[in-house]
């Protein structure tokens, strides 16, 4: 009888597949993806807000014009993230009260060593933040509060591009002699 090799942990892999649409095609998506998300969002409201599944589903099927089957996986998929995020709580708590000792032995340390500093200013702020973040966590753990937040990440960062916008601002919070203004786009806005 031969031995059996001991398997390796399997590797977990994803796959994505990008169809060619016509334009006509990418735009039913889009507005299929839009108003799925729309949904979603104004579900984990209703949710937060406490209101009854069955009572929802009777509500949303109508605004939204969706099937039960929609509205099922929507429900599913917004669960699983709320419960994604219950679950990985107590290790968040966990981890932000090993950074606060971390970060309490550095400001011990820079206070004998560089009492006074800017560098000791700055981690005495940090050490404050971690605590202001950790009472968070604790409160969000009591109560069973869920702090979820919907988009992608390229949309986050499009806040904070302020070079293509279209908004007019103007430059130092005022106008310059030429009356130069800077032209600003907000994410939401179409060019």
């Amino acid at each position: 009888m031969s031995e059996r090799p001991i398997l390796a942990k399997p590797q977990v892999r994803t796959y994505q597949t990008r169809p060619d649409l016509t334009p006509e095609q990418a735009a039913i998506l889009d507005a299929y993806a839009d108003l799925y998300g729309q949904a979603e969002r104004s579900l984990f409201a209703a949710i937060q807000a406490g209101d009854s599944l069955n009572d929802l589903k009777r509500e949303f099927l109508p605004k939204f014009d969706i099937t039960a089957r929609q509205f099922n996986a929507i429900r599913v998929g917004l669960e699983g993230k709320i419960d994604s995020i219950k679950e990985r709580r107590p290790e968040l708590i966990a981890e932000a009260e090993k950074r606060i000792r971390k970060a309490e032995k550095v400001v011990a340390k820079l206070e004998n060593k560089a009492p006074g500093s800017n560098k000791l200013h700055q981690k005495k702020r940090r050490l404050k933040n971690l605590h202001d973040r950790l009472v968070a966590l604790k409160a969000d753990q009591e109560t069973g509060a869920v702090r979820l937040c919907f988009g992608s990440k390229k949309l986050f960062h499009a806040q904070f591009d302020l070079e293509p916008m279209a908004m007019p601002i103007m430059a130092n919070g005022r106008p310059t002699g030429s009356g130069a203004v800077k032209s600003v786009l907000c994410p939401w806005q179409s060019g």
